[in-house]
């Protein structure tokens, strides 16, 4: 067998064990993940939000930090919702989520566009140009929480 061959099929067989691993995934360890990822996406979150409602100074280079944390993370969470994942540990996702796949990808998807777009405003320096898409990111926070999360 040459070389290429046993390669192409070394990548096909890791491939197979990280699919299965991932099918395999016990619900709780799944929640703990999401609800860490949430938690990350919470904190950048703070910065930004404090320094856009005026509790702390702006500062361009720190807000471009904290933007693009969030930006990274938000693509993260969406695979700690596998199924059975509704149970196993104590969390608020809503049945919603599995009910509706559609809805809530949407919903997931909109917050991983909204973030390149404020990792875009930082860019620019002030914080008149962060402040719009802050907000639209906020929104789909809210949206996705307000379908999707428990109180």
């Amino acid at each position: 067998m040459n070389k290429a061959v046993k390669l192409g099929l070394g990548a096909a067989l890791a491939a197979a064990l990280a699919t299965t691993a991932f099918a395999q995934v016990r619900p709780d360890r799944a929640i703990k993940y999401r609800q860490g990822i949430m938690q990350a996406q919470s904190w950048n979150l703070g910065f930004l939000a404090a320094m856009v409602k005026g509790e702390q100074p702006y500062d361009q280079a720190k807000f471009l930090y904290h933007a693009n944390a969030l930006e990274q993370v938000s693509h993260m969470a969406w695979e700690g919702y596998t199924p059975g994942s509704d149970q196993g540990a104590p969390n608020r996702a809503k049945p919603e989520i599995w009910k509706d796949a559609a809805k809530f990808k949407q919903a997931h998807e909109a917050f991983e566009a909204a973030t390149p777009k404020l990792v875009a405003a930082a860019k620019v320096g002030t914080l008149d140009a962060v402040k719009g898409p802050f907000n639209d990111v906020i929104k789909t926070c809210d949206n996705c929480h307000d379908s999707f999360r428990s109180k």
